[in-house]
């Protein structure tokens, strides 16, 4: 059986605007000008009074002018521009001139009429100012084709070894070539769906293992400074290696699966998918501050949990949200102070099987005698034993890095492409590999190169998570989003 070579080429046609609506986006700028015009010091303006929700950007381009000289002819506006202001813009295609004094009265008329002080008449600039556009229209990063980098250990080298005409299924499923396979299948499905809609990218797939030799030799090779993003599903020494290369040639860097919030220091190249356990508790603490406003929060120490100092970190974070909280030792303690007025909402910090299906049956007897809901931890989903007639009787919550909503007509359509594809069942990785390679894939197309300064813009409805990108200082980007779903009416649904 032959595989596919470690390496792939995959050119892609353009993403074009449409045209309609580019020239309907034209008419409307058109139709914010203003007929009021002015001859100051011998050059033609118009005076322009500014509406809410106008901004400096779209003024200019109703004019035809750039940005700078509208900023050059009002001085003021680099601080930011307010309704009702008035701003005075060059007609297009004139010669900027000296300024020259005019007479008292003039300067005096001049300033009634377009309400601009004296002092701020713009002096003979010597410089201009460079204004970051919105996000989306810079078109300075944009480019006709990006390259893109997708690395695996894919352990291609031992394919040899599998005798696919007499498979055992316990030679692939131990196999490490079958591993991380289905990330890249699940980003070659995206890659083809963004085919339909013309974006434009050559992709490269290396197979990159755990020899560190190896992966610095592939960075020598000449097209590796010529990427634009690359995607490192990689071993930490490797992904560490990689990071270096990416910082010091100025790329873009994601770091599909890992939970390591260090992989950011220091790099604000680097873009790590999965949120790490720090943002757990905050993400939870957010959730119940708009979830959990009439009753109190009742945190459950449990020896069967391995981080000890968690209770008092959410308990923390609850406080600083206003919420009313106590941290209590056990279910006995927790059942000790519940409140029969009022709503009790329990986090059960227990990764323990047997713990925790004694807490839900103790919870689950006194359901009509007290409002009880539960809120457990990201294991709880692949716990056996777990009855569903208890978690939806106690209305019991997950936090969880990952949901996937087998009934969401998204998914639906996902699988049966993966299916009809691939012959296979999509597994968590292969909805990553999707969800990552179509969020970083538009993004690299709607802002280019310099994804940094707008990532946090970018909002889309994933299969398994959302992306809620934050920089620290002059560190990369972490998602620090954490999905929180329920059992209701027997079915699971995310509520955050």
């Amino acid at each position: 059986m032959k595989f596919l070579p470690v390496l792939f080429f995959f050119v892609i046609q353009s993403l074009f605007l449409d045209l309609s609506v580019a020239q309907t986006t034209q008419d409307q700028l058109k139709q914010i000008r203003s007929t009021v015009t002015e001859k100051i010091d011998g050059k033609d303006y118009y005076i322009h009074t500014v509406k809410r929700g106008q901004t400096l950007y779209m003024i200019s381009k109703a004019y035809g002018v750039e940005v700078n000289d509208v900023i050059r002819e009002n001085p003021g506006v680099k601080e930011g521009i307010k309704a009702d202001q008035k701003l005075r813009i060059p007609f297009p295609g004139q010669k900027s001139a000296p300024v020259q004094k005019s007479s008292g009265a003039k300067e005096k008329n001049t300033a009634k009429e377009t309400n601009i002080p004296k002092k701020e008449l713009p002096p003979e600039a010597d410089s201009v100012v460079v204004v970051d556009l919105p996000c989306g229209i810079d078109a300075s990063a944009k480019k006709p084709l990006y390259n893109v980098a997708l690395m695996l250990p894919l352990f291609l080298a031992d394919v040899d070894q599998i005798d696919v005409t007499n498979p055992d299924p316990r030679v692939f499923e131990n196999s490490k070539t079958f591993q991380f396979l289905p990330f890249y299948e699940g980003f070659r499905v995206a890659v083809d769906s963004l085919e339909k809609t013309g974006v434009k990218i050559k992709l490269y797939v290396y197979d990159v293992d755990k020899d560190t030799s190896k992966t610095r030799q592939l960075l020598r090779k000449p097209e590796m400074k010529t990427m634009d993003l690359i995607f490192g599903l990689l071993y930490q020494s490797n992904f560490q290696i990689v990071a270096s290369f990416a910082k010091k040639n100025k790329i873009n860097l994601v770091n599909p699966i890992s939970e390591r919030s260090e992989l950011v220091n220091g790099n604000p190249f680097v873009f790590k998918a999965q949120p790490s356990k720090k943002e757990q508790l905050e993400q939870l603490a957010e959730y119940m501050a708009t979830a959990f406003t009439r009753g109190q929060v009742l945190i459950i120490r449990s020896g069967q949990y391995a981080d000890h100092d968690a209770p008092d970190r959410l308990k923390k974070e609850c406080l600083e949200r206003y919420l009313k909280v106590q941290i209590v030792d056990g279910q006995e303690g927790a059942i000790s102070r519940f409140q029969k007025d009022k709503p009790n909402y329990i986090v059960a910090f227990s990764e323990d099987q047997t713990y925790t299906l004694d807490l839900l049956r103790s919870m689950y007897k006194l359901r009509n005698e007290y409002d009880l809901t539960v809120v457990g931890l990201p294991n709880w989903a692949s716990m056996d034993g777990l009855e569903n007639e208890y978690l939806v009787a106690l209305k019991t919550h997950i936090v969880a890095r990952s949901f996937i909503d087998y009934e969401n007509q998204s998914v639906k359509k996902f699988i049966t492409k993966y299916q009809e594809t691939y012959k296979s069942d999509p597994e968590l990785l292969a909805f990553q590999g999707y969800d990552q390679a179509y969020y970083f894939l538009t993004a690299l197309t709607m802002y280019g190169t310099n994804i940094g300064r707008c990532i946090g813009e970018l909002k889309m409805n994933s299969m398994q998570t959302r992306f809620n990108f934050i920089r620290n200082k002059d560190n990369g980007f972490e998602n620090r989003h954490w999905v929180v779903y329920k059992y209701e009416n027997y079915k699971l649904v995310t509520v955050n």
